[in-house]
């Protein structure tokens, strides 16, 4: 697959996160650089070189240096981090120009770099903190196929319901056997994941947004708020509410 050259040196250069506006356009440019796309939520829309690309939530892109991008069709609502760096790339690389991510792992990493970016960290732990993004993306490759499948109908489909028992539908295989493949190389099972990832896309939304917590707990995929609101008290000992004051006031 072509992708970036990992044995060859690769010059970190800087990163932010992005929040797109609803209908939001990618930039019209000429990139110099190659730029690491990592969409955690919504869908980025934009052509590469006349190559239209629809980058979905857990998924990521390496937009190639010296390519000229577009915003033919509207985005919906994307939020992403993007890091510049400049790389060689080569036919058969380990890290692919596009695939899939462990947005529930990497969040840690995602959020750690973007705030020694904007906090003007040396270069040198900036640049560490990226390398250690581009290895996770390149374990996360050599995942089994079939939880990793199972991870990203998650990442895709995690506003709505979903139960052991659709995933069985989904993959056709029986409750142990999904249970087990995805708890082996996840640490955890399927719907702990889910979990994981509703409660992160939650914490998003009460720090960036005036929504009520009742329409971030449904627009999170959960239909019971009393079992989001435990979720969120589990996850972080505190109540949304209380999470929201404390991350306004820089807590």
């Amino acid at each position: 697959m072509y992708g970036i050259d990992l044995n060859k040196d690769i010059k970190y250069l800087f990163s932010s996160l992005r929040f797109f506006a609803p209908k939001e356009y990618h930039v019209d440019r000429f990139c110099k650089d190659d730029v690491l796309l990592l969409v955690y939520d919504g869908v980025l829309r934009f052509s590469e070189d006349g190559v239209m690309h629809e980058i979905h939530s857990g998924e990521y892109h390496i937009q190639k240096h010296n390519s000229i991008q577009k915003g033919i069709l509207p985005s919906d609502s994307p939020k992403y981090l993007y890091v510049h760096f400049y790389a060689e790339w080569e036919e058969n690389s380990i890290l692919p120009k596009s695939g899939c991510f462990d947005y529930v792992r990497l969040k840690p990493k995602i959020e750690e770099l973007n705030y020694l970016c904007h906090n003007h960290f040396p270069y040198i732990i900036q640049a560490s903190k990226f390398y250690e993004i581009i290895s996770s993306l390149c374990a996360f490759k050599f995942v089994d196929t079939t939880a990793n499948k199972i991870a990203e109908y998650i990442n895709q489909n995690y506003r709505n319901t979903i139960s052991i028992g659709m995933l069985c539908k989904e993959f056709s295989f029986s409750k142990n056997h999904i249970i087990n493949i995805f708890k082996r190389d996840f640490g955890q099972t399927p719907i702990s994941y889910l979990n994981s990832i509703r409660i992160s896309r939650a914490e998003e939304l009460l720090i960036t947004t005036s929504d009520s917590i009742e329409s971030i707990s449904y627009n999170c995929g959960y239909r019971n708020y009393s079992h989001f609101y435990r979720q969120f008290i589990n996850k972080n000992i505190i109540s949304p509410e209380e999470f929201r004051i404390r991350k306004r006031l820089g807590e």
